[in-house]
């Protein structure tokens, strides 16, 4: 699946109703790492995606509920932080 389509059927589904709540899917990545094979070629790639995925859901959840300093649009960046290119 192409990169758009995936943000056409992602969107298509968020205004069907359909997603996933932000806790149930951090539960659903909780099952993907679960589900993934530790001796896999690819096992500590795939948890690292899925572990920052699931940490972006929780930085849009905590930021939607209780925006804090770092939700604000000040344009400053605390000393040593880079500036992320990235929605998460």
């Amino acid at each position: 699946m192409q990169k758009t389509d995936v943000l056409m059927t992602s969107m298509d589904l968020a205004r069907a109703g359909l997603g996933f709540t932000p806790a149930a899917a951090i539960d659903h990545i909780a099952e993907l790492i679960a589900a993934e094979d530790a001796t896999g070629e690819f096992y500590d790639r795939n948890v690292d995606g899925l572990l920052r995925l699931a940490a972006c859901i929780w930085s849009l959840r905590r930021d939607a509920v209780a925006p804090g300093p770092s939700a604000k649009p000040s344009g400053h960046q605390p000393p040593g932080r880079k500036e992320q290119t990235g929605i998460c």
